[in-house]
Order: structure tokens, then C-alpha cells, then sequence
């Protein structure tokens, strides 16, 4: 049986734990709170504002500052204030070096040299004042509670804040710990990005020097080559004279029986095509050797403005000769018809390259070459677009690789792409992939507008 004084003492036992157990709620509660408005804020702006709510919610306060120290240049800068006529005038931090070091609880600011100067004005009503520092991996904080009644912040309050803001601090270090992590990983994607790119870019140069040496080269030979095969065409033609001669009645006896024993009909009509099958021949490497020469110097500086829609109906008029017996071409021009400053020889081959590759990914005899252009704000564009079956997802990413194509050996270059790319990019537009897929494949070349 307990006796009245032990009664008492279990009570006020019990009152004491109960007072703790809600003060651990109440702690409790309140980190949770701060937990949350850290989580669900991306800046830290607004993780400020919200724990500035938090903390309205638990402690009787008229207004919050959150000051941060500038190490380098040795002063305290507003960060956030619920009172927006507070001045962002940044504090030496000499005059404020006290409050940076520990919490500091002030019954009565009025008077006090640091309040009168840079807060008394905006908060003239304000008589306690309760100062917390806190540190994260980044940065130096100082909190600022204020209230207008005199002796506002018991201890209880000053120790539930500084455990607040012990949280606070541990777990923004952990954000901007991540966000460090994270910061890091873009500068190191980016990194290998640009080294990736200017590989590329050394790649590109050494290729173009290759290539304007290679057509070098290879031009005079191919020159006389051609030339001579011409020649040779028009002396075949003269022996074919001779020839079918061996032929008629009164030929000699020794030239009908020349003329018996080479088979005259064979080697004229074999000699046609073995002269033709070599100037195709000539022909497409001379075309290759344009291709190489003009790749390798994309940067003729002759340039003229002109209107897009003239460009393309140019383009398309000299296609259409190339493509009507298997494609279908349909043209839907942009009534604003915006001008370009272009060379419109190089953008010409850009058109007919784009339509060229169109056609040779349809279906024989089925293809529909839809082509249409437009303007968005300071730029204009026109988009290629076919029936074919699209390009390989493995071969997305190097179509515009020189060299690199998806025909057929003797059916491409692999230049096109590569140099309509080089031609847009000095003309400081840009040309991409749109979309491909088993419907079909759309290209999008786009340019800066002649402002007028």
C-alpha cells in the first residue's frame, strides 16, 4: 500500500515522463514535418520556405530570417525573410560575428547597435529576437526568430529549435551531398561528351584531309580516263563504218572474209556497251571525287538570299526527271515563303540528296515523297518525307558518319548525309532524323530566317 507522499511522488513522476513523452512527440512531429518539406522541394529556396511554415506551426514567432555568410567576401546575406521589405543589403559580418557562433537569446533587442542598424527599421515592432547558427557540407546558415513581445523564447524553445535545426542541417548535407554526386556525374557525362566530340572532330579533319588529298590525286587520272573514252567512242564509231562495209556485196573478197571472221555484229554491239559500262564507270567516280572534294571544303562563301519555297520547287522540278517512274513527288508549300541566306548550288545538292535517298527506300514503282516547309519564329524549315520501310535502329546514330550507308554495294557513297550535314552546318541551321519506322521516314532541315 503506497503512502500519500509516494502517491505524489509517482504523479508527479508520471506528469514529468508525460511532459517528456510529448515533448519527444511534439520533436518528433516537427522533424517529420521539416523531413517532408525537404524531400518534396528541388531547390533550396523553397526548402526555406517551407520550413519556415514548420516552425510557424510549432513556435509563436511574428517573422523568420535566414541569413548565410559569404566566407570570401566576409558578410551576412539575406537569404529569405517572411517580411519582403527586409533590405538584401549584406552585413559585415564583423557586426554580427556573435551571432554566427552559437544560439543566442535576446529578450530585448532595442537599442542593440546590430538590431537598430539593419533591422529595427522593418521590424520596429519586434522586441525578442532568437538567433540560431547552423552548418551544412556547403554552407553557414544563421536563423533568426522574432517575436514583439518582450522575453518571448523560453529554453524549451531555444533547445527544441537547436534540435530542429541539428536535423536540418544533417539532412540538407545529404541533399546537397547527392546533389553534389549527381553534379558531378552531368560535369563527367559532359566531359566525355566534349571529348568524345572534338575525337570526332579530329576524326572529321584528318578524314577531310584525306579526302581532299585522295581527289587530288585520283582527278587527273580519271580525267584522261574519261576523256579518252570519249575519244575512243567516236573512233568506234568510225570503224563501225568500215566494219559494216566488210558487209555489203561489193565488199572485197578479203574484207567480207575479214569482217566474217571477227564477228562484226558482236563486236560492235559488245564494243557500245563495254565503252558505255565504262563511262558509267568513270562517270561515278568522278562523282565520288566531287563528293570527296566538295566534303572536304563545304565552306564556299558565295552566298545569296533567296526564298525557301524557290529553292525547293528548283529542287524538285530537277528531281522529278530522276524519280517519276518510281516515286510520286507532292510539294505543300508555306505561305509565309520565309528568304534564306544560302549558296543555293550546296543546298540544291542537299535537297536532291535527301530526295534521292527517299526514293531509293521505297517500294519499286509505290513511292510517295511527301515535301513541305514552314516558319517558327526565327527560323524556317522543310521536312522530306517517304513511304519506305525505314532506317535500322542500329544504324540511327551513324547515318550521318561518312562512309557509313545502308545500301547496296555500288548503290551509294555514303557521303550524302554526311555532306548535306557539313553544307547545313555552315549555313548555321541544323538536319535531323525526325522520326523512321516501318511507315515510313521523315527528315527535317532547318534555317535561320532573313529578317527583314
Amino acid at each position: 500500500m503506497l503512502t500519500n507522499e509516494q502517491l505524489q511522488e509517482k504523479l508527479l513522476q508520471l506528469s514529468y515522463e508525460k511532459k517528456q513523452l510529448e515533448r519527444f512527440k511534439f520533436l518528433n512531429d516537427l522533424i517529420l514535418s521539416g523531413l517532408n518539406a525537404i524531400l518534396s522541394s528541388d531547390k533550396h529556396e523553397q526548402i526555406f520556405q517551407k520550413l519556415f511554415a514548420v516552425i510557424h506551426e510549432v513556435i509563436n514567432c511574428q517573422h523568420i530570417i535566414l541569413l548565410v555568410v559569404d566566407e570570401k567576401q566576409q558578410h551576412l546575406e539575406l537569404l529569405r525573410s517572411t517580411n519582403e521589405q527586409l533590405s538584401e543589403i549584406p552585413i559585415p559580418l564583423e557586426n554580427l560575428q556573435n551571432l554566427t557562433h552559437s544560439t543566442l537569446n535576446f529578450f530585448n533587442v532595442k537599442g542593440l547597435a546590430w538590431w537598430d542598424d539593419y533591422f529595427a527599421v522593418t521590424f520596429d515592432e519586434v522586441h525578442s529576437v532568437l538567433s540560431h547558427p547552423f552548418h551544412t557540407s556547403q554552407s553557414h546558415y544563421v536563423l533568426l526568430l522574432l517575436s514583439d513581445k518582450r522575453g518571448a523564447f523560453s529554453a524549451q524553445i531555444q533547445e527544441l529549435l537547436s534540435s530542429f535545426t541539428s536535423f536540418v542541417a544533417n539532412t540538407l548535407t545529404q541533399v546537397e551531398t547527392r546533389r553534389l554526386i549527381s553534379e558531378r556525374d552531368q560535369l563527367l557525362q559532359r566531359q566525355h561528351r566534349i571529348e568524345q566530340s572534338l575525337l570526332q572532330q579530329e576524326k572529321m579533319a584528318s578524314l577531310g584531309q584525306l579526302a581532299a588529298g585522295v581527289a587530288h590525286e585520283l582527278n587527273n587520272p580519271l580525267g584522261f580516263i574519261y576523256s579518252n573514252l570519249n575519244t575512243l567512242k567516236v573512233y568506234l564509231a568510225d570503224l563501225e563504218k568500215v566494219l559494216k562495209a566488210s558487209q555489203v556485196p561489193d565488199a572485197s573478197s578479203l574484207l567480207k572474209q575479214t569482217g566474217s571472221a571477227i564477228d562484226v555484229n558482236f563486236l560492235l554491239n559488245d564494243g557500245k556497251d563495254l565503252i558505255d559500262e565504262s563511262l558509267e564507270g568513270a562517270r561515278r567516280a568522278r562523282d565520288i571525287i566531287n563528293n570527296l572534294r566538295s566534303y572536304s571544303h563545304p565552306d564556299d562563301k558565295k552566298t545569296t538570299q533567296m526564298p525557301l519555297n524557290q529553292l525547293l520547287d528548283s529542287a524538285v522540278k530537277i528531281a522529278k526527271t530522276q524519280i517519276k517512274h518510281n516515286s510520286v513527288l507532292q510539294l505543300t508549300l508555306s505561305e509565309a515563303n520565309p528568304s534564306v541566306i544560302v549558296n543555293a548550288n550546296q543546298l540544291n545538292q542537299v535537297i536532291l540528296n535527301l530526295i534521292i535517298n527517299a526514293n531509293q527506300a521505297v517500294s519499286e514503282g509505290k513511292g510517295l515523297i511527301n515535301i513541305t516547309s514552314g516558319q517558327e519564329a526565327s527560323h524556317c524549315y522543310f521536312e522530306i518525307i517517304d513511304n519506305g520501310s525505314g532506317i535500322p535502329i542500329e544504324a540511327q546514330t551513324r547515318i550521318f558518319e561518312p562512309f557509313f550507308t545502308t545500301k547496296d554495294v555500288g548503290q551509294g557513297t555514303g557521303l550524302g548525309l554526311s555532306l548535306s550535314k557539313a553544307i547545313i552546318d555552315q549555313h548555321g541551321g541544323q538536319i535531323e532524323l525526325k522520326h523512321t519506322g516501318p511507315s515510313g521516314t521523315a527528315f527535317r532541315v532547318t534555317l535561320p530566317v532573313v529578317i527583314a
